[in-house]
């Protein structure tokens, strides 16, 4: 474990309590209901090793098939990436790298 890991169960317990507080008024509110909508809940906890960080992120929307995992490896501007064409906005940064792909699996209908 490294200085910035926590291993302390009660702040974790927390998190996991604000985030399912969130969530759920997320998913109870009116707008949940109309539209296209995701929530996307990244894990990103650098342990501070020699091996390639990886990190968890959970998409979930209000259309299209649920429990899909995707086997593609994505990195933080693969998100931005998404978000952005999602949008219809111009690539910021590395977003834009030719390498960085889009999570169409995760978010596709």
């Amino acid at each position: 474990m490294g200085t910035g890991c926590s291993v302390d169960a009660n702040a974790i317990l927390q998190g996991d309590a604000a985030l399912q507080t969130l969530v759920t008024a997320i998913k109870s509110s009116a707008v949940w209901k109309r539209g296209n909508n995701v929530i996307v809940t990244v894990w990103d906890e650098n342990d501070y090793g020699t091996e390639p960080n990886q990190v968890v992120a959970i998409v979930d929307t209000n259309y299209g098939t649920k429990g899909i995992a995707s086997n593609q490896k994505y990195n933080h501007f693969s998100l931005l990436k998404t978000l952005e064409a999602g949008f219809g906005l111009e690539y910021l940064n590395h977003a834009g790298d030719k390498d960085v792909h889009l999570m169409s699996d995760l978010f596709g209908r």
